[in-house]
């Protein structure tokens, strides 16, 4: 490659953005593509120059730099966009504009600006980049031969070299520079690398690609991913590497907005093989998405049998927590876990991320009302068990593994999502919910039990109990004002408490939130009353009978049907049946046996990720 002596800035670069000259425009366009095949010019370089809408006063030195670059006839083209609500100022006269207005993003400028065709190589330079001729001169032969993106000095310092795909799946880490092979301080003093550096994509709005090879750019907020994922799109169609080249001075960066497109967008690469061996610690979330950027860390731990896992529920910290049931489930799954040899700290809602949690091998988040960012410092598990109408697609997809407590939701969601979802169903603590909790002494035995608030709605299996007056006894918070007080059990119970309950009553009552019911989740406390020798009786769910065919658990679809089941003189299976139910609920649905392939997963996914 040829190479150029630069010129050198009178002034330096300023760090202050143009004043804004008018406010922002209300419906900027968004140009998502291009209709047809793109024409191809018998032009050897495009040149296109992109701008926020407040930053147009560097362009007309720029157009003055590209047709001394490549002639006073040079195919030098401009197009403004609005990012992050900028101000629109006033285009100025002399400048080649592709359009009057400026478009919804820098990926729409891009695609705004090639409709009409380009060159052999197309040239694309943001306004905050400074340049000369020369500069583009080099940037546009080094297009020539692959996607090609200038090496970034910040006006602070910081240096931008593309970036590296440290861990597939996440955000990609901006390289800094400092790990860059072939660099040299004799480089830096010099102001203009000579290395080229391979690069997995470029995320700087400096860089030169085949025109041959042009795709459209993605329309997304966030200026870095929109040109690492139309880069890296263009350097997988053109078959070759992306290169670091050269070195130019940007004046300021865009800040990150991280979507759930953002997200899908660099989630296309989680097979992909890591830029190193993927060790990384993870900076905080960024908005609104949540996402969070990576680093390169040196890899010190060993890599045993042993892992550190953090699962995360959506309970709040303090007592205000301390009575929900996810409490309950992630306490009693780290126990089975811990009997495998991990090691495991629950965190609750305000722990989801930690400045420590670089420590961590597993981030196992159990999915209720809160949607967790992954940490792409560990190995990211999801486990859907409750609200699955909350769980997006994007979120499947950000996660190495997904498992749901719903088969029929687990199914359906994979074939949108279009990544696997295995089916993981809820399961029990077969050492606290046994036969041998039965007492007959109790209040609760022989008679028809439900346990559980009033979740402050209408709780149908109970108004029908209610309505049918069977001799029902409610625990929980919430009842005094809905049931008769002559139904009224304890406002709260121990674990210990209920599960006696469970196996004392005649029949135990159960329902499901809607959109879990259809999606077939199946509630822990049908596996809790199963493991118990209790006999459960629940609304319907999809599938339950292909997952639970056990006689101690009947379906009622109607008042009339709740009525036969809740009728004193029906039969039920035996003692002896009873507990042979339960055998099988133990082996089969104990969170010991749901840590065993949670445990699998992990260490699969780790060894993926680590290539």
């Amino acid at each position: 490659m040829a190479l150029f002596r630069r010129r050198r800035p009178e002034a330096a670069v300023s760090g202050l953005e143009a004043r804004p000259a008018s406010v922002t425009s209300a419906h900027p366009e968004r140009v998502v593509g291009w209709d047809g095949a793109l024409p191809a010019l018998d032009r050897s370089v495009t040149v296109l120059l992109v701008s926020r809408s407040d930053r147009y006063d560097a362009l007309p030195s720029m157009v003055t730099a590209a047709r001394l670059a490549f002639g006073p006839s040079a195919d030098v083209r401009a197009v403004g966009y609005v990012a992050d609500a900028s101000p629109v100022g006033e285009q100025a006269r002399g400048i080649p504009w592709v359009r009057s207005d400026p478009v919804d993003g820098i990926g729409s400028a891009i695609n705004a600006g090639v409709a009409a065709g380009v060159g052999r190589v197309l040239l694309v330079v943001d306004s905050t980049v400074w340049v000369t001729d020369q500069d583009l001169q080099v940037l546009a032969q080094a297009g020539g031969d692959g996607v090609a993106q200038a090496r970034i000095r910040m006006s602070d310092g910081s240096q931008r070299d593309g970036v590296r795909l440290l861990r597939p799946g996440s955000l990609p880490w901006s390289d800094d520079g400092s790990t860059s092979p072939g660099r040299s301080q004799a480089d830096d003093r010099e102001g203009f690398p000579l290395a080229v550096v391979p690069v997995f994509a470029a995320d700087q709005p400096a860089v030169s690609v085949p025109g041959a090879s042009l795709v459209p750019a993605p329309c997304l907020p966030d200026e870095r991913m929109t040109l690492t994922s139309w880069t890296r799109a263009i350097a997988d169609r053109d078959g070759r590497p992306v290169r670091a080249v050269w070195s130019l001075t940007r004046s300021t960066e865009a800040g990150r907005t991280v979507d759930a497109a953002t997200v899908d967008a660099f989630s296309v690469w989680r097979d992909r093989a890591p830029d190193g061996d993927g060790a990384v610690a993870a900076g905080r979330p960024l908005p609104p998405w949540g996402a969070r950027p990576v680093t390169p860390v040196a890899r010190s731990r060993f890599d045993g049998d042993r892992l550190t896992w953090s699962v995360k529920i959506a309970a709040p910290a303090g007592p205000e927590g301390d009575g929900w049931g996810d409490v309950h489930f992630a306490t009693e799954l780290a126990g089975a876990l811990e009997r495998l040899g991990q090691q495991v700290r629950v965190d609750r809602r305000e722990a989801h991320v930690r400045d420590d949690d670089a420590t961590d091998d597993v981030t196992l988040v159990i999915r209720g009302l809160d949607r967790v960012p992954p940490n792409p410092a560990s190995v990211n598990l999801l486990w859907v068990i409750s609200h699955p109408d909350d769980v997006s697609d994007t979120e499947l997809r950000s996660f190495d593994a997904a498992f749901a407590a719903g088969p029929v939701w687990a199914a359906g969601a994979a074939a949108r999502a279009g990544v696997p979802v295995r089916t993981l169903l809820q399961a029990t603590d077969s050492a606290v919910f046994h036969p041998g909790s039965r007492s007959d002494t109790t209040e609760d035995a022989g008679r028809v039990v439900f346990v559980g608030s009033t979740r402050g709605t209408a709780r149908p299996v109970v108004s029908d109990a209610v309505a049918l007056g069977a001799d029902l006894r409610v625990h929980g918070p919430g009842w005094d004002e809905v049931v008769p007080a002559v139904m009224l059990g304890e406002p709260s119970l121990s674990r210990a408490e209920v599960a006696t309950a469970y196996a004392s009553a005649r029949v135990v009552l159960n329902d499901h939130w809607p959109d879990m019911a259809a999606g077939g989740f199946v509630s822990n406390r049908v596996f809790d009353v199963l493991a118990s020798g209790g006999i459960v009786v629940t609304d319907e769910v999809a599938g339950v009978g292909d997952v639970l065919d056990v006689p101690t658990l009947a379906v009622a679809r109607s008042r009339d049907d709740l009525g036969a089941l809740l009728d004193p003189a029906r039969a039920w299976p035996s003692p002896a049946e009873r507990r042979a139910v339960a055998a099988g609920i133990a082996a089969e649905h104990s969170f010991d046996a749901r840590a065993r392939v949670l445990l699998d997963a992990a260490r699969a996914e780790r060894a993926r990720l680590r290539r």
